[in-house]
């Protein structure tokens, strides 16, 4: 078989276009802050549940979702509320994409994440 009959049969006439996956980290508006919750969206190689999980922004996650050889998922983030109640809600959370993500919980340590400071009053 000469090597241009390869080339035909192995491409199949077409071509790989490898997807970039661009990290993104939330910055929750004051909407955001007034709503109480941020959606977060994840990507993972869907063959490794072993291998990196990149947060991404909505325009990353859309050019994943379907895509058979990555999983995407959405995550509701509570980031309003008392430590207690926005820890459990965001544990209750990740506990939801857990089969399609496996380690999204190591990923994601820091439950009260993105939770709104509160202005320290000093009085005189």
């Amino acid at each position: 078989m000469n090597i241009d009959r390869y080339s035909e049969i192995a491409n199949n006439g077409s071509t790989f276009d490898e997807k970039v996956i661009s990290a993104h980290i939330p910055t929750p508006t004051e909407l955001d802050y007034n709503r109480g919750y941020i959606v977060r969206y994840f990507i993972q190689k869907a063959n490794d549940s072993k291998s990196r999980i990149v947060e991404v922004d909505y325009i990353g996650y859309k050019k994943f979702v379907g895509d058979v050889f990555y999983t995407a998922v959405t995550l509701d983030w509570k980031i309003k509320g008392n430590d207690a109640e926005i820890a459990d809600c965001n544990f209750k959370s990740i506990k939801t994409i857990i089969s399609k993500i496996p380690l999204i919980q190591s990923y994601l340590p820091n439950l009260k994440q993105f939770k709104k400071k509160t202005d320290l009053v000093v009085s005189e």
